[in-house]
């Protein structure tokens, strides 16, 4: 599932990938969900940073994907405001 936002002038991509679980490792997270963010100048194809994977707070998968994008949502509307408060736009 992929869902695209325009925030302050830029596009925030966020994909939510399904994390299986591993059977063979007991360390390996429960299963879920990750978000996958990516940010983009307004309508183009640049992408300013390399794609970035989030989990929950204790660095496991999302029990929900809606949780997984909402959260990325979140995380690409920090990411911009800290690339337009360094630009000294904000």
């Amino acid at each position: 599932m992929t869902s695209l936002y325009t925030y302050r002038g830029y596009t925030i991509e966020v994909r939510c990938e399904h994390q299986p679980a591993e059977a063979a490792d007991m360390a390996a997270p429960a299963p879920g969900y990750v978000a996958v963010v990516q940010v983009r100048a307004g309508h183009t194809s640049s992408i300013f940073f390399s794609p970035v994977r989030l989990a929950d707070d204790r660095g496991q998968p999302f029990a929900d994907s809606l949780d997984a994008l909402s959260a990325g949502r979140t995380a690409g509307e920090i990411i911009v405001d800290d690339l337009l408060s360094s630009a000294g736009s904000y």
